[in-house]
């Protein structure tokens, strides 16, 4: 049997395929434990902190509670209920649960001009928070621990600049200028959170600042306070940027893996951050585990969603609920452990089927004056209150042994508010999958992401019109429609002065500077697609990758189509005046709208200069205009040429 070349390419195509899809599903796999690669470590840390905490019974002892918030975004430009309810959050949420400590995980200020495009810090903005947090007095009982974002890095030179205003008006910028470890011993356990600053300096204006840098020093730091934490039980690592979005410099060709650094101490539980904002809402809960075993949680932001986080240490084993502000009660079960967050070798999962009580943390702005429970919902048990926030129920583990159960609590206060939780549970190992979206957010790499993308898109603006060109006779396609399609870009690309324009400038963006202008302000930047150089030193940033996948994928690739179209107007259509020319041309006009409007937010952004010395946004303009004069004013003999080609067997 004779197997055709294309059968031939077909297969290997797939068997490609197939490799990177099991590269890709093995690099988002959740079903790891820490005992799998350290299992006597995991044992060992897991009996310790077991006979440590005791069995769980119904006291408050080896319990604490925190609160996270993130991406609070305070602006004196729009939503002024941001800064109202944030005011309520610090006056009223946090003294109702009153938790060890507060994590403000970065953009504290929104950073952001009028036009929502320019960015710089503002003073009043960190004034707000200064005073809000201040005012509300609850730095004298509560421990706050901030830490910057990339709005709060904008447009900043060093970190010694005097517009860096998280040194004067943040909590912890006095004395913590970037990463830092803080200790925390009460109730019995002992607990480290340790802060990830991975701001980049200089910051750049938007949008040139959404991936974190770690440099060497910063590495090193981070190395050093990693070794102070370890001398806790407990390790609760937090920052602004999701690992998925930090980028390490190279030392010596090495480079800190930071998830290997964080999985690398049993201790580590999870780690906390922000910054993706949810992805707008679509995707509420983005959490995943790590390789390492240790989870990750992205939380939702407070400007537009109003989220916070409650999440409590119970003897040794970790767990939260996200919550809207101003909802009640707040509900969180923290024995039985939600079958999904379980973390095998790093907390004493054992305890759970040995122990004596449910256990649940119940907070209202008004007295709780019942709590009940049900196991699979086939009858209902009433909590007893011990003390504080904690209520608790005796039950028979040995009756749920295998497999998932499902846990459902009502808790109703003395207005009538109800809060209705419920979560699977397992006390053999069984475990809830995460889901995907989550997992490839938070587990892949976005710098890998982005230059995918790019060069994905690079290569579809340029391999099929190459192999076109070389193509002597008319595609064929079995469907009509696509067969046109082919046939016009096809004879696209028989015309070199279309063909070659549209060649060089796409081979152009991966090597060439984009931009040149004042990316902070008094400082002149050079904007390339694999990083930016400005005041002497490169920054890796992988955005820019985005950034030009944004002119490929709206701009470079429709013109090719847009052109092809004009080609045939040219070439079969009766020349036409008034709205109908108009009408066969607004294909053009629509595009060359969407590169102005492109082009004007790049200069609200980054300024004339950067307008003007602008090959990627700016530039492609004119070039896009001359491209299509040319195709739709071509000469006759020119056109005859092409109709005679096309008139060729396929």
């Amino acid at each position: 049997m004779i197997i055709s070349k294309t059968t031939v390419s077909l297969l290997c195509v797939l068997l490609l395929l197939s490799i990177m899809m099991a590269n890709f599903l093995n690099s988002i796999a959740t079903d790891h434990n820490f005992y799998t690669e350290s299992n006597n470590e995991g044992l060992n840390y897991t009996n310790y902190l077991g006979k440590k905490y005791g069995p769980i019974g119904d006291g408050t002892k080896n319990l604490i509670w925190f609160l996270q918030i993130s991406d609070i975004h305070i602006s004196i430009f729009r939503d002024p209920g941001r800064i109202l309810q944030f005011q309520k959050f610090c006056d009223t949420t946090v003294r109702k649960i009153m938790p060890l400590l507060v994590l403000a995980t970065g953009d504290l200020t929104d950073a952001k001009a009028k036009d929502n495009l320019g960015s710089s810090q503002v003073q009043t903005e960190w004034v707000y928070y200064y005073n809000i947090i201040k005012e509300s007095g609850v730095t004298k009982n509560i421990v706050w621990l901030d830490i910057r974002g990339n709005h709060d890095n904008f447009n900043i030179q060093t970190i010694n600049s005097r517009e860096n205003y998280f040194r004067n008006y943040s909590v912890q910028g006095a004395t913590h200028t970037k990463s830092y470890v803080h200790f925390e011993n009460k109730n019995g356990v002992n607990i480290a959170f340790l802060g990830i600053d991975a701001c980049p300096e200089p910051g750049l204006r938007r949008p040139f600042n959404f991936i974190g840098l770690l440099d060497i020093q910063e590495q090193q730091h981070i190395q050093k306070l990693k070794a102070e934490a370890d001398k806790a039980d407990h390790i609760i690592w937090f920052g602004h940027y999701p690992t998925s979005c930090i980028l390490s410099l190279e030392n010596d060709s090495q480079r800190l893996n930071l998830r290997e650094l964080m999985g690398s101490s049993p201790g580590s539980q999870v780690y906390v951050c922000g910054h993706l904002h949810s992805m707008g809402g679509l995707v509420p809960n983005m959490y995943t585990k790590q390789k390492k075993g240790y989870l990750e949680l992205e939380l939702g932001d407070w400007k537009d969603n109003r989220m916070f986080r409650l999440a409590a240490i119970d003897h040794g084993i970790f767990s939260f609920v996200d919550q809207k502000h101003n909802t009640w009660p707040l509900v969180l079960v923290t024995n039985p452990k939600h079958a999904r967050y379980m973390m095998p070798g790093r907390e004493p999962l054992q305890l759970i089927p040995h122990s004596t009580h449910i256990r649940i943390l119940a907070f209202s702005n008004v007295k709780i004056i019942d709590v009940k429970i049900s196991f699979d919902q086939i009858s209902w048990m009433k909590c007893r209150h011990t003390e504080g926030p904690l209520y608790v129920c005796q039950w028979r583990p040995h009756l749920f042994a295998t497999g998932l159960h499902y846990i459902h609590v009502i808790v109703t206060d003395k207005s009538g508010k109800e809060a209705v939780v419920e979560h699977p549970f397992s006390l053999d190992g069984s475990l809830v999958n995460f889901d995907v979206t989550p997992r490839l957010l938070l587990m892949t790499d976005a710098a890998v992401l982005f230059q995918g993308i790019f060069a994905t898109l690079i290569l579809l603006s340029v391999v099929p019109l190459v192999t076109l060109r070389l193509q002597k006779c008319p595609p064929k396609y079995r469907r009509r429609f696509g067969c046109n399609v082919l046939r016009r870009v096809w004879l696209l690309t028989k015309i070199d002065r279309i063909f070659y324009p549209l060649i060089l400038y796409t081979a152009y963006l991966p090597f060439g500077p984009w931009a040149i202008g004042e990316l902070i302000d008094d400082h002149i930047g050079v904007v390339f697609a694999w990083g930016i150089v400005i005041r002497g030193s490169f920054l890796p940033e992988a955005f820019t990758y985005m950034y030009g996948s944004v002119q490929l994928m709206f701009v470079q690739i429709p013109l090719i189509f847009v052109l092809a179209r004009s080609l045939e107007n040219r070439l079969f259509s009766h020349h036409e005046r008034g709205y109908k020319r108009l009408i066969k041309n607004l294909p053009f006009i629509f595009l060359l709208s969407i590169q102005l409007l492109l082009a004007y937010f790049f200069w609200l952004e980054y300024g004339t200069m950067a307008f003007m010395l602008g090959p990627l946004r700016t530039w492609s303009i004119p070039l896009s205009v001359y491209l299509w004069l040319k195709t739709s004013n071509l000469p006759f003999d020119y056109c005859r040429k092409l109709k005679n080609l096309n008139n060729l067997p396929s």
